[in-house]
């Protein structure tokens, strides 16, 4: 079964029931022209009318429940006039989605998608997201002196996987993966294309559990050469949430051991790190308890790399970890309702005895990859000077949405809010900018291993904790 659709939303979707549950359904316009449509079209009468109520219900639930009314006005009428001729003709599923969402792509913002109802549909030739894990992930770099073309550079490569005993290591270029080269046919742009160009690196890096594919990979001061990679099945543990398929969803947390901390100089310091690759209730309790176990830690980095989002209201729980009174991270405005989203403070341990919310320094590593609730928790921790931010920036889709089942069989998934930090700063589009000193490049990687979490570990040894006492265990992993 494809994933490919989660690589292309950040699912921010959570407190959409409690602002949209009085929201009614609204009735569709009268269909223009039909009778022009049908002449053109070689689908039944029984197709058309689904297609039209899919159309008219996607491009009703827009126009209701947008946040900004001007934005749906008198442009969202013409695009229906253009467009829905063309789905009320489409002969298949896959035609009528490519009208949908060329008309969402005229909203020019994230979070409106169509996922197929049966999660098979992907471009031709498109790199599709597999279940099978190389262990290796890779970010596209503009190519010095090549306006337009990418290289494929890894950026981390996960211990004892498929890719590592390959010999697979960050710095190193990928010129090829099987038939297909890489760094050709991506969108160009800094605002949701480096999401789009980050989920085509996702995919890219992914195949079939059990399959082999030859690499072609180029080391900094290195020949090109091909190596093999096998593909391993994901084994994480599974949660579903909502409308949407079983997903992979697993925390860990450990401190960094005395190697690296020496080689980052932080010799003499305890730093944790805890690492979360998607935002649902059962990472929730893991984290707690992760917390619990670094109280004593003279700073704690929160790895948030490839986080693509899920429940927002989770990031007030999490934050509440670090804040020590109630403070807002930003606010989610719909059409007629405004929602803060506000720190709640922790102040009672997984055991139920009383403890005051962390006080040590916190980073937070993120990347092109990390979306919505991720850029909602990174970028309102930031603002409030709670956290420093160490990586590439965030993806720029950072709208909470919901799902609404359509006529065809499909789903859309739809922002209804806008977010904002406490000074009024969009973080759509624009993202969630790090505080590094530059932007990590090729060699850096190469030199480094992991500069984003190599500069956090420096910022956290270079800051005065004096961290309170508390239990102490070495490494969590849970679901």
């Amino acid at each position: 079964m494809s994933r490919n659709f989660l690589s292309l939303v950040g699912i921010a979707f959570a407190t959409g029931a409690i602002l949209a549950a009085a929201r009614g359904q609204a009735t569709p316009p009268s269909a223009p022209a039909l009778a022009d449509a049908l002449s053109a079209s070689s689908a039944d009468p029984a197709q058309r009318a689904r297609n039209v109520a899919t159309f008219d219900a996607m491009w009703t639930t827009v126009r209701d429940s947008h946040w900004d009314p001007e934005r749906v006005g008198a442009s969202w009428d013409a695009v229906r006039a253009e467009l829905l001729p063309k789905a009320e003709s489409s002969t298949s599923r896959d035609e009528l989605r490519a009208v949908l969402m060329d008309a969402l792509a005229r909203l020019g913002q994230s979070h409106f998608t169509i996922i197929p109802g049966e999660l098979s549909t992907a471009a031709p030739g498109a790199a599709e997201l597999r279940e099978g894990r190389s262990g290796a992930t890779l970010w596209f770099a503009p190519r010095a002196g090549d306006a337009g073309a990418w290289d494929a550079i890894v950026v981390s490569v996960e211990s004892g996987s498929s890719a590592a005993s390959a010999g697979i290591a960050p710095g190193m270029r990928v010129l090829r993966i099987g038939d297909r080269e890489l760094g050709t046919m991506l969108p160009p742009g800094d605002g949701l294309e480096r999401y789009q160009r980050a989920s085509v690196a996702a995919a890219l890096a992914s195949g079939e559990p059990g399959t082999t594919a030859t690499w072609r990979i180029e080391p900094l001061d290195g020949e090109p050469r091909d190596v093999d990679v096998t593909y391993e099945a994901d084994t994480r543990p599974q949660a579903k949430f909502a409308s949407l398929p079983p997903m992979p969803t697993e925390l860990t947390s450990r401190r960094l051991d005395e190697k690296d901390l020496k080689r980052w100089g932080a010799a003499d310091r305890e730093i944790g790190i805890i690492s979360f690759n998607i935002w649902l209730i059962p990472v929730a309790r893991p984290f707690d308890q992760a917390i619990d176990s670094l109280r004593t830690a003279d700073g704690i980095v929160i790895d948030l790399r490839g986080n693509p989002g899920g429940i927002g209201a989770m990031a007030m729980g999490i934050a509440g970890h670090f804040t020590a009174e109630p403070v807002s991270l930003g606010e989610m405005r719909t059409r007629d309702t405004t929602l803060s989203f506000v720190t709640n403070p922790r102040r009672s341990s997984t055991a139920g005895t009383a403890v005051e919310p962390y006080s040590g320094p916190v980073a937070i590593l993120v990347d092109d990859a990390s979306a919505s609730t991720t850029e909602i928790f990174a970028g309102g921790m930031q603002h409030i000077g709670r956290a420093k931010v160490f990586g590439h920036r965030t993806a720029g889709a950072a709208l909470p949405a919901m799902m609404t089942p359509l006529p065809n069989g499909d789903v859309f998934l739809h922002a209804f809010a806008d977010y904002r930090l406490p000074d009024g700063t969009a973080l759509e589009a624009s993202g969630v900018r790090p505080d590094n000193a530059q932007p990590y490049d090729r060699a850096t990687y190469a030199r480094e291993g992991d500069p984003a979490l190599a500069e956090a570990v420096r910022w956290i040894a270079s800051s005065q904790h004096t961290p309170k006492p508390g239990p102490k265990d070495p490494q969590t992993t849970a679901p």
